[in-house]
């Protein structure tokens, strides 16, 4: 298996290794990722989703340089994150960061801040989360389809009379 689902707690993916530091049913490989290195050879890994995950790290740009090191150029990074205005992003004390729309540029071939390098594929930034009930999603496509305009203009001006729950991120890794 290539595809790894990080930070997975209780949420298991099938055809996915499923790691976490919690030893909970359906988790494959039990470890502590804010430590590196992570128990995967470089350059083994196809596909990584961090589904509410990188919120919690200790040191983003480490985790992320570990993700480079050990996917194959050109694997795919899927992200779903707290959105920085959102309610849900300070509800847990455990977050450690928020996420908002330009927090990837600082990992373009651009960035010098770090030697993970992605580009950015989609992004995008729902009103409410994507496992929501049918009424939220519902009552969300108008404030959904809004954002997706201009997100830029929405972040800067709208996120905080209208505040969004979840962002989505699809990365490629750039080696």
């Amino acid at each position: 298996m290539n595809k790894l689902n990080l930070g997975c707690g209780n949420k298991i993916l099938k055809g996915y290794l499923n790691v976490d530091v919690a030893d909970l049913s359906g988790v494959n490989i039990i470890h502590d990722l804010n430590k590196t290195p992570y128990p995967f050879k470089e350059n083994s890994i196809e596909e990584v989703f961090c589904r509410h995950f990188l919120e919690h790290v200790d040191n983003l740009f480490f985790v992320l340089e570990e993700i480079c090191r050990i996917s194959k150029n050109h694997s795919k990074v899927k992200i779903i994150a707290p959105y920085f205005s959102g309610q849900g992003a300070f509800n847990d004390p455990q977050h450690k960061r928020f996420f908002t729309y330009k927090t990837f540029d600082y990992f373009s071939q651009k960035g010098y801040y770090s030697k993970a390098k992605f580009v950015i594929l989609k992004r995008k930034i729902f009103f409410f989360s994507a496992s929501s009930f049918m009424k939220s999603k519902i009552f969300s496509i108008p404030f959904d389809f809004l954002i997706s305009i201009c997100p830029v203009f929405y972040q800067r001006f709208l996120c905080w009379i209208f505040p969004s729950s979840e962002i989505h991120f699809l990365l490629e890794v750039i080696k």
